[in-house]
């Protein structure tokens, strides 16, 4: 088929392929390639896939011989190809990265060998992707398989889109400043914008905080980040986020009111105390409760369920 093309059957090809998947070696720095050979086929493995060069070649019509039954052999043993659109995604090194979808990576590989689409058989854990821009008539033709890991071909999970959102960043960061800001904000919120991607990005969450240090001369800020966590908790099983209040000791009755997440409805004297009980009512389920205040180093309250 000419010195250009691979000297390969592709049936040859596809039993390359298929010993492609059980590669498990991976460059330990992200701009070096691995090179193999796989019966007598030659290919290289870079950080994120591993590649058997098929053919770069004036002669379109000898790569397509090659390529065209490829594709048959692969929707015969995987089922159907699926459409990868390089157009699509075109973040670069500038490119926040929180917010960069690693789609990306293959879509550059795919320009760089002039197309702007591939096709790909999702396989498990692993997908292989056929580029090849034969069909389009180019000057030089080009085409090579890759096997990599199947998340470079799909979406984001909900997990992963949940970690972009910036609250949700500042939980993984790894620095207490912002670890304590992030977690006052979802102590202080019920908005269901704000909590929903900390759903998603709790088991990331409790991870990347197992064991923060987050200080606390008086109250231990990593107590306020666990009682964060569980508000999170409460939201995901659809309870009504008034039952916080019976596990913590900081909840200001006038600041809950001033939130409009309660009314204060009444007081009643309580002679241990400074200042009367007062009772409050949650605006979202209306549910009542007695809430005590004292004071020890702090200011403290003890929210009671009235039944």
């Amino acid at each position: 088929m000419g010195e250009d093309i691979v000297d390969a059957t592709p049936e040859r090809v596809m039993a390359v392929i298929q010993e492609m998947r059980s590669l498990r070696k991976w460059p330990e720095d992200p701009d070096d390639r691995i090179k193999w050979e796989i019966d007598g086929l030659e290919g290289h493995t870079s950080f994120f896939a591993h590649c058997l060069v098929l053919g770069a070649t004036p002669d379109a019509r000898n790569l397509a011989a090659l390529t065209g039954p490829l594709l048959e052999l692969g929707d015969a043993r995987w089922r159907a190809h699926q459409q990868f659109d390089a157009a699509l995604f075109t973040d670069d090194a500038s490119t926040d990265p929180m917010a960069y979808d690693r789609r990306s990576a293959l879509a550059d590989v795919i320009r760089a060998l002039d197309s702007d689409a591939a096709v790909y058989w999702p396989l498990g854990s692993s997908a292989v992707v056929l580029v090849d821009n034969s069909g389009a008539a180019p000057a030089t033709a080009k085409a090579a398989v890759f096997v990599l890991p199947v998340e470079w071909v799909t979406a984001p999970t909900r997990e992963e889109r949940a970690l972009q959102v910036p609250l949700v960043r500042d939980f993984v960061s790894g620095d207490s400043d912002r670890v304590r800001s992030a977690l006052w904000s979802v102590v202080r919120t019920r908005d269901p914008k704000v909590l929903m991607p900390l759903v998603a990005a709790l088991p990331a969450i409790k991870r990347e905080t197992a064991d923060a240090e987050l200080g606390g001369m008086l109250a231990s800020n990593n107590a306020h980040l666990e009682h964060a966590l569980a508000r999170v908790e409460l939201f995901r099983k659809g309870t009504c986020l008034c039952a916080a209040y019976l596990s913590h000791q900081f909840y200001d009755p006038a600041k809950e009111e001033h939130l409009r997440h309660v009314r204060i409805v009444g007081t009643v004297p309580n002679p241990r105390q400074w200042e009367p009980d007062r009772i409050c009512e949650c605006r979202d389920c209306g549910q009542r409760f007695q809430v005590e205040q004292g004071e020890y180093h702090y200011t403290w309250w003890k929210w009671t369920r009235l039944t």
